[in-house]
């Protein structure tokens, strides 16, 4: 077999160039100097015949074949990202777990029995919305992710169905007025004040959906944005607005009074799915936190005199 033409080292050098769009950036960035840089393409051009990029007033451009070879040097980049983290994991015994901000309560408990089953594995959680988690597995910031299940249309992406009958609520201060009417409609909280995630959360993307085809006419109702399950229901206690909550993370409230269940007809029910990258080696401990989870998903199922009432 000949030998390959193309040179590990110079392929890097040339994704660095070809993503700053600068020969000075990718010498900062890889801590060379720029001859140095300068030397790794035209060598690279030199094993390939082909002229891969231009530089036109000290700025770069990619030829023809220097932008196809790039589609190329992205992945082989990508793949080395995730190899050398997928070692480092191994090497340091921890594990890296993004949970939408939906299931952090549903998830907590699985967290807990992981802790006590594997005292000398390091488990860092990273919570934040469905969309963001989702980014974070792709980009290799966290070997798995615990999200809403949806459809994220992206094929680098392994999807694990967890469970698909985690029962949302929409809940409100039982001191507001919304909360005194005996029924609602999703059309009924057109306009009012909704306590909702960011725009890549999902369980708002839901909610808003079910509003408009009820009949919203107003393109959305007025959003009060929060990135914590906590902070949101805090801000539904002091009657500030409705929130969309995993029926889990307000028992209590609930049960206390401090939180009204808004009487919908229907319920809202989303399904849990753990995401990982289709083309990263699985993490030896991802199959047991799954397993975890998905026990702690079985369990959330059971009926408690709070989640009965919140039926009626």
């Amino acid at each position: 077999m000949a030998p390959s033409k193309l040179d590990l080292h110079s392929l890097i050098v040339f994704y660095y160039v070809a993503s700053e769009e600068s020969i000075t950036a990718a010498a900062d960035r890889l801590c060379l100097t720029q001859p140095t840089v300068t030397y790794h393409i035209r060598s690279l051009e030199r094993n390939v015949g082909l002229k891969l990029i231009d530089i036109k007033r000290q700025k770069i451009f990619l030829t023809q074949a220097g932008a196809g070879l790039f589609q190329y040097v992205k992945e082989i980049y990508h793949q080395m990202t995730s190899a050398e983290k997928y070692l480092e994991n191994l090497k340091e015994d921890s594990l890296r777990v993004g949970i939408a901000t939906t299931f952090s309560t549903c998830v907590a408990s699985a967290a807990s029995a992981f802790e006590k089953l594997y005292p000398n594995v390091r488990l860092v959680i990273r919570s934040s919305s469905s969309f963001e988690v989702v980014d974070e597995v792709l980009s290799s910031q966290v070997d798995l992710g615990i999200v809403v299940s949806m459809d994220y249309a992206n094929p680098k992406l392994k999807s694990i169905t967890l469970s698909d009958r985690q029962k949302l609520v929409l809940v409100a201060s039982p001191s507001s007025s919304i909360a005194q009417r005996e029924r609602l409609e999703y059309v009924n909280l057109c306009g009012y004040p909704l306590i909702l995630g960011p725009e890549t959360s999902a369980t708002r993307q839901i909610i808003l959906k079910k509003i408009r085809v009820g009949g919203c006419a107003t393109p959305s109702p007025i959003i009060v944005e929060v990135n914590s399950s906590e902070w949101g229901i805090n801000l539904v206690e002091n009657g500030e607005g409705v929130g969309l909550q995993h029926i889990m993370g307000v028992e209590r409230a609930i049960a206390d009074g401090r939180l009204k269940v808004l009487p919908l007809s229907g319920d809202i029910l989303v399904g849990v799915d753990a995401v990982l990258r289709a083309d990263a080696p699985e993490h030896p401990m991802a199959e047991r936190f799954i397993s975890l989870v998905r026990e702690a998903c079985q369990a959330s199922h059971k009926k408690s005199p709070v989640r009965a009432a919140a039926k009626k």
